[in-house]
């Protein structure tokens, strides 16, 4: 049976209201703190402190503090007034006060739930923000190589227009003048006589026919290459050749279908690094990313592994990969940026660049501010570059 603490103290004025609850020798990180907006329950074995208050106070603006032997409370009240007193009359019944226990209590799970569920759609928002923002700059791009193509296109045609009255102007330029011809009439036949110039020449013959041979260079796309980027296309053949070698190892029934899976390999890779067997996860990460090179966890993982094995050169490679395929930047992706940042920031400082590793350590507190661990991290990270600068 819990013994009822009643040499508490308190005080009011016309806006808040304190009350000092002693914990009588008990350890303050034993109290079991429970408050709403009318209810406050304080449970320190073998005491307890329960009240239901005379008034509704503003259950967000309520602060209690533990240290110096007590629990101050400090009550924020929703109406301005004078109480004179900090129980309501129904706390007198017993039966009244186990009312209101269930109904603080299901008032907190409703609270609970809310914030739960104004979290889980906040995190939606998040995500179709970046659906919405990674859509965008695709769109963008491609109306920025759509205009850069018609600009070459036009460009093009201008330049064969060119080239035709260039031409035309030449041919024309390159004719002779033509004779004037002289007619007969002779046993009802029509003779053409053509005038000779001044030396008794006849006019030229006509230029003999002939054929050129035009020869172009084999490309596997229809366009012409003014109108293609070679670096584009390239990407598109190994995605091309690395997809007929997925699918060439699927028909060779001798294979397990699974090791060609990225995600299946992926697991493969983190089952081995927890059991510390790093080589093997590098290979496992290594063959996913073969198969797929835009999975920014992939080279996060390796470069893990890398790490684990002190191969810090790797180890920023693959981070430097991560980092730039986790993008755009949005809330969703600030976790794995952060320990991304943190694994190229660790290999920094094993290779004794420790301005840089201060710099990824900064840039890993800035996205998740809240690690306290990481913020440490960072400071001993700086203090040790100071101490090196000086030196």
């Amino acid at each position: 049976m819990p013994i009822a603490v009643t040499d508490y103290t308190w005080k009011e004025s016309e806006l808040d209201l304190t009350i000092i609850i002693p914990l009588k020798g008990v350890k303050g990180s034993k109290a079991d703190i429970f408050s709403t907006n009318q209810y406050i329950k304080v449970n320190y074995p073998p005491f307890l402190f329960e009240v239901h208050l005379f008034a509704l106070v503003v259950e967000e603006k309520c602060t209690a503090k533990v240290g110096n032997g007590v629990i101050e409370f400090v009550l924020i009240k929703q109406e301005p007034g004078t109480w004179g007193r900090l129980n309501s009359e129904e706390s007198k019944e017993k039966s009244v006060m186990v009312e209101k226990r269930r109904e603080a209590i299901e008032h907190v799970q409703k609270t609970a739930s809310e914030v739960v569920e104004q979290k889980a759609k906040k995190k939606k928002e998040e995500e179709t923000f970046a659906i919405r923002q990674q859509m965008k700059l695709e769109e963008d791009e491609r109306e920025r190589i759509e205009t850069i193509k018609q600009s070459e296109r036009d460009k093009a045609e201008r330049e064969l227009e060119a080239w035709k009255e260039k031409k035309k102007k030449v041919r024309i330029q390159a004719q002779p003048p033509k004779s004037q011809p002289q007619t007969t009439k002779s046993s009802g036949e029509r003779n053409v006589i053509f005038k000779s110039d001044k030396k008794g020449q006849s006019a030229p013959p006509p230029r003999k026919s002939g054929s050129i041979q035009v020869r172009f260079t084999p490309r596997v796309f229809p366009t012409a290459a003014r109108e293609s980027k070679a670096q584009e296309e390239e990407e598109w053949l190994t995605k091309q050749a690395a997809a007929r070698r997925i699918t060439k190892d699927k028909d060779n029934s001798n294979g397990d279908i699974n090791e060609r899976n990225p995600e299946f390999l992926k697991d493969k890779g983190v089952d081995f690094f927890r059991t510390g067997n790093y080589e093997a996860a590098i290979n496992a990460f290594s063959e996913a990313i073969e198969l797929n090179p835009n999975l920014p966890q992939l080279f996060s993982n390796r470069a893990a592994c890398y790490l684990a094995t002190d191969d810090n050169d790797k180890c920023i490679n693959d981070c430097t990969r991560a980092l730039e395929l986790f993008y755009p930047v949005v809330p969703s992706n600030y976790m794995s940026r952060s320990k991304v940042f943190v694994r190229r920031g660790t290999a920094f400082a094993n290779e004794e660049e420790y301005g840089l590793a201060v710099q990824d350590y900064e840039a890993a507190v800035k996205l998740v501010p809240d690690d306290d661990s990481l913020k440490e991290d960072c400071v001993r990270l700086r203090v040790a570059y100071e101490n090196r600068c000086i030196r």
